[in-house]
């Protein structure tokens, strides 16, 4: 099996890349979770290096993708479970599993601040991560190209209008830093944590437009 038979996205994202070996996590193992996981690529790193590995995706072909991906490509002494589930109702009806590792990168754009709240909410109170869990999440600055397009829902959220990025009738929530380090700080105790801005410019369908995230890993306490 060559990169070519990986079905659906070959990388990891390139700051959970940073993330993975600038806190040394090739060192140890544990059990890592992941929220909007796409075809597992996020999760074949930790996967790769025996973690036992778990992903939540609402799309059916990108679950299968993962599947496929880690049943026949990826080799490990982990474990790999995909779940084809809303994230809200995965941390409603799951309880206790304790992961070592929380991720939740690129997806609480596509939910609004209240919702996202929520979901830290239910993710504390079920236990679905151990106390000194690490956490790593990325998402959308008001400084991203998206921010404004389309219909105003809420604060800083639009129902996309434009197709340009492929996300029409999706919804765009963006942060700013200091909301997301006091959300942080109050629902999950985030202590020891690490910033990261990262904006770089885009080719989508034609035109050229700044992508603007923000990276944020750290300890739950």
């Amino acid at each position: 099996m060559t990169i070519k038979d990986i079905k659906g996205l070959k990388y990891p994202d390139e700051y959970v890349i940073k993330y993975f070996f600038k806190e040394r996590l090739f060192e140890k193992k544990g059990k890592v979770l992941e929220f909007g996981c796409s075809n597992g690529n996020n999760l074949s790193l930790y996967y790769q290096y025996d973690y036992d590995v778990q992903g939540v995706d609402i799309s059916k072909d990108n679950i299968a993708n993962a599947n496929y991906n880690f049943e026949n490509i990826y080799q490990s002494e982990g474990s790999f479970e995909f779940n084809c589930e809303d994230m809200m109702s995965f941390v409603q009806t799951n309880k206790n599993l304790e992961v070592d590792i929380f991720t939740i990168p690129n997806v609480i754009s596509y939910i609004s601040k209240e919702d996202f709240i929520k979901f830290l909410e239910l993710s504390v109170e079920n236990k679905i991560f151990k106390k000194g869990a690490k956490f790593f999440l990325r998402t959308r600055t008001i400084k991203d190209y998206r921010y404004g397009l389309g219909k105003k829902v809420s604060k800083d959220s639009y129902l996309m209008q434009n197709d340009i990025t492929g996300e029409e009738g999706a919804l765009c929530t963006c942060y700013q830093e200091y909301e997301l380090i006091d959300i942080l700080r109050k629902y999950l105790n985030l202590s020891n944590f690490s910033i990261n801005h990262l904006d770089n410019q885009n080719c989508q369908n034609g035109e050229t437009i700044l992508n603007s995230d923000i990276a944020i890993w750290g300890q739950i306490e």
